[in-house]
């Protein structure tokens, strides 16, 4: 008997029951999938923003106002264009049953490109701007090594090995308008664009056969969103944001080749032709509601703190909640998160100098994780001529939420030129089952800007 394979996100989609938990199904891989593209953590650039934490929303008085509230493009007041480059250093560590494999993974991207133009009109400003940034990325090496405790088997042992490259990158056009002295509003579109690929390699040997499985996808990312911006000037020194964001319509749209071989002790083995899976799937995630405050302190000191909720049951898949379709209330696989940004900025006197740190919180959302895959040939109630993977999954255990901490400096050179750096540094671990997940990593962004 043989069981259907489908690819999902150019993952290998057909899951069997965890030692603890439930049998998994293709809505628990759409989530996984989701995740491991990059769509469910989403964390911005630019340097200056990047330094303060992220907290930027009652800030936006440069181009990343594009990203962070199109409304504070109101305050600026000179044509400006900025570039930059983001840096990027990944550790996972996953042990699973006390057996640990570490990979590190390194990449350097296109950061943004952004331009602003103000037109000045009675009232006080009217500003537009256009701008491409890497809010997120799909860069990914892990790799998965354990024993496999299935009564079915003797002395099994699975490897996963998981390559992945692409970044996300969002076309703004926004505009921003003083409506009176103390109130600016702001609106922008948002294209959504990302390109991956990735190789994704399962090993599995036990006392009788040993075999792999290789999955080779291409996939394409295509979307669009809205964004609504307002910023109030409450005191001199004082001012609040806020940002709503549409919901994100997503096309997925791609092909992947899989490949099996497998040799058994008693001779004889499986090597079929490779299979073309074809993607071709809709997505949406869900509104965001994003609020700020900044004090400037004496005019050297800005600090700055954002709250943002996102709601990630709501996401949809082919318009239907992504649940656990073996769980008798049809629980959501994904849930709401509060994250947190705060931020600081210090600029030293008589000198066009500043100093940057930040702290932002930003929690995992997925509740439920994959442990290992490994291939089986007995999968009762179904055909099969060889033998297909099957993936453990387990609800997670967070143990440590994703955090980071960042600092930074920027100068302003002949009033003109800017120069920013910042350093980003956090990670998050959690747990499933016998799996431990630890990631940790560093981050560099540097930004230039002109104006003129």
């Amino acid at each position: 008997m043989m069981v259907k394979r489908i690819l999902v996100l150019g993952c290998t989609v057909l899951m069997a029951t965890t030692c603890c938990p439930r049998e998994a199904n293709s809505q628990i891989s759409t989530a996984l999938a989701l995740e491991r593209l990059g769509m469910l953590t989403t964390t911005g650039t630019g340097a200056r923003p990047f330094a303060m934490g992220g907290a930027f929303t009652a800030v936006s008085d440069d181009a990343f106002a594009l990203l962070y509230n199109p409304a504070g493009l109101a305050q600026i007041r000179r044509k400006e264009v900025s570039i930059g480059l983001h840096h990027s250093n990944d550790d996972i560590t996953n042990d699973l049953t006390g057996l640990a494999v570490e990979k590190s993974h390194t990449y350097t991207a296109f950061g943004h490109f952004s331009a602003v133009y103000p037109y000045p009109t009675y009232r006080g400003s009217l500003v537009v701007g256009f701008g491409i940034f890497r809010v997120g990325s799909s860069q990914l090496e892990t790799m998965r090594g354990g024993v496999i405790e299935d009564p079915l088997i003797v002395d099994g042992y699975a490897e996963n090995l998981f390559l992945q490259s692409g970044n996300i990158y969002q076309y703004h056009l926004g505009v921003g308008l003083d409506i009176s002295p103390r109130l600016a509003l702001g609106a922008g579109l948002v294209i959504w664009d990302e390109s991956t690929d990735f190789t994704e390699e399962i090993y599995y040997e036990d006392s009788d056969s040993v075999a792999l499985y290789t999955d080779d996808v291409s996939q394409d990312l295509d979307g669009f969103s809205f964004n609504l911006g307002v910023l109030f000037r409450l005191h001199e020194r004082v001012r609040a944001g806020f940002m709503l964001s549409s919901p994100t319509w997503i096309s997925y749209n791609g092909e992947g080749f899989t490949t099996y071989s497998s040799a058994y002790e008693a001779g004889g083995g499986w090597e079929p032709d490779s299979e073309l899976g074809i993607i071709e799937t809709e997505y949406t995630l869900p509104w965001r509601m994003r609020g700020g405050l900044s004090v400037n302190i004496a005019s050297s000191l800005l600090i700055a703190a954002d709250i943002t909720y996102i709601d990630y049951s709501q996401t949809k898949w082919e318009g239907l909640s992504i649940i656990d379709e073996n769980d008798i209330g049809g629980r959501k696989v994904l849930k709401s998160a509060w994250n947190f940004n705060v931020g600081a900025e210090f600029t030293l006197p008589m000198y066009p100098i500043r100093f940057r740190g930040g702290y932002s919180y930003s929690p995992l959302v997925l509740k439920t994780i994959s442990e290992i895959t490994y291939i089986s040939g007995d999968i009762a109630d179904y055909e099969s001529i060889y033998d297909l993977p099957l993936t453990l999954v387990a609800d997670s255990d967070v143990t440590k939420n994703r955090q980071h901490f960042s600092f930074g400096v920027g100068a302003l050179i002949d009033r003109v030129l800017t120069l920013d750096v910042a350093i980003a540094i956090g990670g998050f671990e959690r747990t499933a089952g016998g799996l431990t997940e630890d990631l940790s990593s560093i981050q560099v962004i540097a930004s230039g800007g002109y104006r003129f």
